[in-house]
């Protein structure tokens, strides 16, 4: 598919009367709202659409273009105007940073009609526009991988991790999913009665011994999802005064506090304490991991104000907003 060659404008601020579809394609769900940014913030949202995955980086391109296209219509539909021209829509989509990918997704926003323009962020710029004053500080996601966002004031910014679960995803559901069962494995070779922590671990994949734990895992399609997907069972654990879970918990809390710190550093924000926004399944299910999270920073010598951040869409839509901190960049689809 060759590369879009649209020519863009910055900081458009459109039609007071426009329609606004906010788009944000996860790990997990790709999830959509039809917006009419002109009235009050209780009855903007006009229709909400839902569909699988979205992240390209995990389910190729060609699924993520399918789920977008398929919670955009369904958030539509729900709105009743199935058949509504859309004149701006800001898609939210995991490594867009990337020109060549971005660039992928404008073609197909010109091949399905999807809006008159369209604007295509990194998903940690809806969470720090949805939890930071003025988009100054840090965004912070935990969910199947993990990455951290910093921007100052002056707006210098660093991107870091995000590298995946081959070379990254510290203090991940996978980072977390994976320590749990290599918890239950342990325990399995050891011959010892199973702790709580390893029936549940073990219950979380429908596995009894280091065999049927293996095949499960290696034999999927996507062992990462897999691996992840024990995650909610080591953080139920860790909330119900688990002491091992908990252990696993804080350790990842340690490994997200280091990516929040070279973020920070990198760029030599010193704001403190500073704004910190943080977003995805693991940071947002769990009661420990967020204030471990605090507690690790403050070892290091930061200190921050913690907003959980449970809808990225609103950020998608303070970042259209042309009063916004961080101007967006507009492609013409079609006119």
């Amino acid at each position: 598919m060759p590369p879009a060659t649209d020519v863009t404008t910055s900081g458009m601020p459109g039609r007071a009367d426009e329609l606004l579809l906010v788009v944000d394609a996860g790990g997990t769900k790709t999830a959509a709202w039809l917006v009419d940014p002109t009235r009050p913030e209780t009855e903007r949202v006009l229709g909400r659409g839902r569909s699988t995955a979205g992240n390209p980086l995990s389910v190729g391109f060609a699924e993520a273009t399918r789920a977008i296209g398929e919670a955009a219509a369904s958030a539509k539909h729900d709105a009743r105007r199935s058949t509504a021209r859309i004149p701006r829509a800001v898609l939210s989509i995991a490594g867009s940073a990337n020109q060549q990918l971005k660039d992928y997704f404008i073609q197909a926003a010109r091949e399905t009609a999807l809006a008159e323009r369209v604007a295509i962020v990194s998903d940690v710029l809806p969470i720090l526009a949805a939890g930071t004053p003025n988009c100054s500080g840090v965004a912070l996601i935990s969910g199947t991988g993990s990455v951290a966002f910093a921007r100052a004031a002056d707006g210098r910014t660093s991107l870091c991790g995000g590298w995946g679960y081959l070379l990254g995803d510290e203090g991940s559901g996978y980072a977390i999913g994976r320590a749990g069962l290599q918890f239950a494995l342990h325990e399995l070779e050891s011959n010892a009665d199973p702790q709580p922590l390893t029936a549940a671990v073990l219950s979380a994949i429908g596995s009894h011994t280091i065999l049927d734990v293996t095949r499960t895992i290696y034999r999927r399609a996507d062992p990462r999802a897999a691996i992840a997907s024990v995650a909610p069972a080591v953080i139920a654990a860790a909330d119900q005064d688990d002491s091992s879970a908990q252990a696993i918990l804080d350790a990842a809390a340690a490994d997200l506090a280091k990516l929040v710190a070279r973020a920070v550093r990198s760029i030599g924000f010193n704001e403190n304490p500073f704004a910190l926004a943080i977003a995805g399944g693991v940071l947002v299910s769990s009661k420990r991991l967020p204030l471990q999270l605090q507690v690790e920073l403050r070892r290091i010598g930061l200190a921050s104000e913690l907003k959980v951040v449970d809808e990225p869409l609103e950020g998608c839509i303070r970042l259209a907003a042309p009063e916004c901190a961080i101007q967006l960049t507009w492609h013409a689809v079609y006119s």
